[in-house]
């Protein structure tokens, strides 16, 4: 996903602990994301979920799989 694009969480992938943090978080299949920006290379990503705006690392950022609006 690009900077500024929005799509809808479709899955999430890994255990349920990864879940879990994700879920916490308001990242859950059906729900539409944004992505807001990401660093340079493998750095941290900031998504935008229900008007929130969060960062995630590049490993559970790679985990989150969305269908692009």
């Amino acid at each position: 996903m690009s900077d500024g694009q929005s799509g809808i969480v479709t899955r999430i992938e890994g255990g349920q602990k990864m879940q879990s943090r994700l879920e916490a978080l308001g990242i859950r299949p059906g729900r539409k994301i944004r992505k807001v920006s990401s660093a340079f290379l493998k750095g941290p990503s900031v998504i935008e979920v229900e008007g929130c705006s969060i960062a995630i690392g590049f490993g559970m950022a790679s985990r989150i799989y969305a269908r692009t609006e």
